[in-house]
């Protein structure tokens, strides 16, 4: 839902992935989850959703109901990278929408100058100090989630 969805969209993601994963489960007799089983279907979901979202934007046709089934690529295990910048995208939401702002424009590459003239603030030094402020409070709230030290980490 943090990726341009909804609730009912992620319903449709989760059903679908678990339709995956009975799937290969049956193809192979033999097959063993080298992760947890939460990792395994975030991955495959995840997979499902970004498939969904490049379908969109090419303006590509939806799948048909008809279909007997959906054909999908083999998942990766999913990397730690991925559950810490979702927790990232999560915790930066938590931040002041000013907090939200400056980060934005400075990881463009935009100058204190133009962040102060496009956010309408007189002060250069302002901006400079609200930012460092604003990436400080972001590594807190992230260290102090529960997810931060989780075994999802």
């Amino acid at each position: 839902m943090h990726n341009n969805g909804t609730g009912e969209d992620a319903k449709d993601v989760f059903q679908e992935a678990m339709i995956v994963v009975f799937q290969n489960i049956r193809k192979d007799k033999d097959f063993q989850l080298e992760s947890s089983l939460k990792t395994y279907i975030y991955s495959i979901a995840r997979i499902i959703w970004i498939k969904h979202l490049k379908k969109i934007k090419a303006n590509i046709s939806q799948i048909t109901e008809n279909e007997e089934y959906i054909e999908f690529e083999e998942p990766q295990p999913f990397q730690e990278y991925d559950f810490k910048y979702a927790l990232y995208q999560k915790v930066f939401l938590e931040l002041p929408k000013d907090c939200q702002q400056i980060l934005k424009l400075s990881n463009k590459n935009w100058s204190i100058k133009e962040i102060a003239t496009k956010m309408g603030l007189k002060s250069e030094n302002y901006v400079s100090k609200r930012k460092h402020y604003c990436k400080e409070y972001l590594i807190r709230l992230i260290r102090e989630n529960p997810d931060f030290n989780s075994d999802k980490l």
